[in-house]
């Protein structure tokens, strides 16, 4: 079967989630741009469709509830913060050094880490594979990092 079928049948089950219209028209919708836009980039597919990938979905679940969890936690911060203003804020420039080897891993951890709030990835050293993260609170760089290597971990799992 044609993996542009199997992506383009996917986006009109997603338009169908976007919309929260659970009927068939939206179905049909969905498949009527779902279908040309998976057929057009057909050739950035990976290689094989092989059942070993779903073996690795109850990590990127654990991934998005992990990032979702820090999202939530790193926003409440950022506006006690700015609301109160007796909480300091010590900026603080970091390098992380990855183990990451994937380049598509590599960017999903900065991107995570720029997402949060508080945090921002300035640059990645390629050559020692480090991140230089600026961070609103220096006081808890260890624990930042912490939590890095947990999210970094499972990216492991993820591509390895």
């Amino acid at each position: 079967m044609r993996k542009y079928l199997i992506y383009g049948t996917t986006l009109a089950f997603t338009w169908i989630f976007v919309t929260g219209s659970p009927d068939l028209p939206t179905f049909v919708q969905g498949l009527f741009f779902g279908l040309p836009v998976s057929f057009a980039f057909r050739r950035f597919y990976p290689g094989d469709m092989s059942m070993h990938r779903l073996e690795k979905l109850p990590y990127l679940i654990e991934y998005c509830g992990i990032f979702v969890e820090s999202l939530i936690i790193s926003n409440i911060d950022v506006a006690q913060r700015l609301l109160r203003p007796s909480k300091s804020v010590n900026p603080e420039i970091i390098e992380y050094s990855t183990g990451l080897e994937h380049p598509t891993a590599v960017a999903m951890l900065a991107d995570s880490i720029t997402l949060t709030p508080g945090t921002l990835v300035v640059d990645h050293i390629e050559e020692e594979n480090k991140l230089v993260i600026h961070c609103l609170n220096g006081n808890c760089t260890e624990q930042t990092k912490k939590d890095i290597r947990g999210l970094e971990n499972l990216l492991k799992r993820i591509f390895g």
